[in-house]
This record gives structure tokens, C-alpha cells and sequence, in this order.
């Protein structure tokens, strides 16, 4: 499938597999209207991914493992939501965070408050609030990369 991006101000049309699709029920807060995105990789020698809306190309939003800057990071998700997301095992799941892009990269942050969950099974993801967390919403995340680059 062909995709229209506007990632980083430059326009791009690039092709995208159905293994990048996932559709979100329910969608992500602030964008009720879009419930298709793709996942696509930064780069090859960048962590990022943008989860690139697939109805309005002028959405997407930068994501991050968060166990990259984070290794103690870790959740309970309701056997609800895991049964909604139709996984079988904790293998079908992987988890990203969305990031807030900053003019200094110092200042860029994740929100671990509310993980992204992805089902590579059934290619459906949701947006999970964590209650009762100390995990914050606005984790800074450069300096914990850098410090693991250097080790």
C-alpha cells in the first residue's frame, strides 16, 4: 500500500506492508476520527518508529521501546484489554512509547504513563493508561540513551 508522509515537514509517499498496519479500537485519545495507522521504522540506525496515520497524513507520532531507556519498566494489562487485543501469549505483544519532540534533544520525553500495545497476532494496538503507577508521564529519555551508548 502506498502511503502519503509528511514526517519531519518533508512530503514522502512510501510503501507499506500489511504487517505495519494496525487498526485501533478504541482510538488514540485526541484522535477519535483514526483508527488506522502504520507503523514505520526512523531509520536504520535509529530506535524511533512514527505510527503514521493512515486517514490523515498529516498524523504521526514518534514512538520508542520504552525498554531501551527504561530496563525496570513494566505493567499489568488487564485481562480484558489483552483479550480485546485478541493475544494469545505475551509473546504476540510489544510495547512503545509515544515520545514529545523537543527543540533540544535533552528535552525530549516518553510517556510511560500510557504505553502503546501492539498484538503482532491480530494486528490491533491500544493505547493502555496505567492506574495507580508511578511511571511518569514525561520521562526524559536522552540522557538514559546516551549513557547506554557510551557503555
Amino acid at each position: 500500500m502506498k502511503l502519503t508522509t509528511h514526517l519531519l515537514g518533508t512530503d514522502e509517499t512510501i510503501e507499506v506492508s500489511a504487517e505495519q498496519i494496525f487498526a485501533f479500537d478504541p482510538p488514540l485519545g485526541g484522535f477519535e476520527q483514526l483508527r488506522r495507522y502504520a507503523l514505520i521504522p526512523d531509520g536504520d540506525d535509529s530506535p524511533v518508529e512514527w505510527l503514521q496515520s493512515i486517514e490523515d497524513e498529516n498524523v504521526a507520532l514518534p514512538l520508542l521501546e520504552p525498554f531501551l531507556f527504561e530496563p525496570s519498566y513494566g505493567f499489568e494489562m488487564a485481562d480484558r484489554d489483552a483479550e480485546e487485543l485478541g493475544m494469545e501469549s505475551p509473546e504476540d505483544a510489544f510495547v512503545r512509547c509515544i515520545l514529545t519532540l523537543r527543540e533540544e534533544p535533552e528535552d525530549i520525553t516518553a510517556n510511560l504513563l500510557a504505553p502503546i500495545v501492539f498484538c503482532r497476532r491480530t494486528h490491533l494496538a491500544r493505547q493502555i493508561v496505567l492506574q495507580e503507577s508511578d511511571f511518569p508521564l514525561r520521562r526524559p529519555v536522552f540522557s538514559t540513551l546516551g549513557l547506554a551508548a557510551s557503555a
